[in-house]
């Protein structure tokens, strides 16, 4: 399982939810509503025999909705955290066929006010577990 495939296909997973633009990496700069694939807190080899999987484990998906002060930017990760809906991150994540391993699942959602250029911006932290074929 290559993990640049991986972010490149959790970016165009996210890119079907309406009105977020997408980051395939941590960009240099970034204007929300906007929502950045990032890196997993680890990589797991070898779990079954012969390397046959490979999970990533705690692979965040942050999305910024807007200033933190604003009522539009808590109503956005509302929306952003429903377990179903039109905009509901987990759907959009969870129910694209990926070729680049077998399993996302979507295991929590945080959120947190990030302070950017100054701007301090309400975000929503997804964090998936990614499991593949191992090389």
């Amino acid at each position: 399982m290559n993990l640049g495939d991986v972010m490149d296909e959790l970016a165009a997973a996210l890119a079907t939810v309406t009105g977020v633009r997408v980051h395939s990496h941590p960009p240099e700069s970034i204007t929300p509503p906007a929502g950045v694939v990032s890196y997993p807190a680890g990589i797991a080899f070898d779990q079954t025999y012969q390397r046959g999987m490979t999970k990533f484990n705690d692979l965040p998906v942050v999305l910024l909705a807007g200033k933190a002060v604003s009522r539009a930017a808590r109503d956005t990760v509302t929306e952003w955290s429903a377990d179903t809906g039109p905009r509901s991150i987990k759907r959009a994540i969870e129910a694209r066929p990926y070729a680049s391993c077998h399993v996302v699942t979507v295991t929590e959602c945080s959120f947190d006010v990030v302070t950017i250029a100054g701007v301090d911006y309400l975000a929503a932290t997804f964090m998936l577990d990614i499991v593949g074929s191992g090389n």
